[in-house]
């Protein structure tokens, strides 16, 4: 099966491992990569295992206020945790790392650990992928994630090609 999580977390990752909320694990290997987007799609062999696949929503719907659920593993320890806010921002020009993304804010709490978990709307519809936050002494509550609408295409792109043509690269 297909698993879509962000670039950042499998970064450098000599060995990825990737475990089910059930506790089962399975060894991945990455499909590929896209620093720009901070989209990365790993492939496990789940060998006869029914793996739940996300339903797909529309991420260009959301609007500002809309409840929305973030899962995600924050510590790294905490599997399968969810927290609840709503969408602050349906279009946020931020920068993580060396890259300008447009995200969609939220106020759920997102804590380290989170990144490549699902935001999901109310419907259980799949609407971004948890990438970001903002920490600081004066800051509380903006977290970010990446939109649905643009995480399908990339993860097309990687899934048919192993990179997102059309990107400059050396090598």
């Amino acid at each position: 099966g297909f698993i879509v999580t962000n670039h950042h977390v499998i970064e450098g990752a000599s060995k990825i491992t990737v475990r089910l909320n059930n506790g089962k694990e399975f060894a991945a290997a990455v499909v590929g990569a896209d620093e720009a987007t901070d989209i990365a799609v790993l492939w496990i062999d789940s060998a006869g295992y029914e793996l739940t696949v996300a339903t797909l929503g529309a991420s260009f719907d959301l609007v500002a206020g809309e409840d929305i659920l973030a899962i995600g593993n924050p510590m790294g320890s905490l599997g399968g945790t969810v927290t609840e806010g709503m969408i602050s921002a349906t279009v946020r020009q931020i920068r993580v790392g060396n890259h300008i993304m447009t995200l969609l804010q939220v106020s759920a709490p997102i804590n380290p650990g989170n990144s490549g978990g699902g935001l999901f709307n109310m419907a259980g519809e799949l609407v971004g992928i948890v990438n970001a936050k903002v920490t600081s002494e004066s800051i509380e509550g903006l977290g970010f994630a990446i939109p649905v609408d643009i995480a399908y295409d990339v993860v097309l792109e990687i899934i048919e090609h192993g990179y997102v043509r059309g990107r400059p690269d050396l090598g």
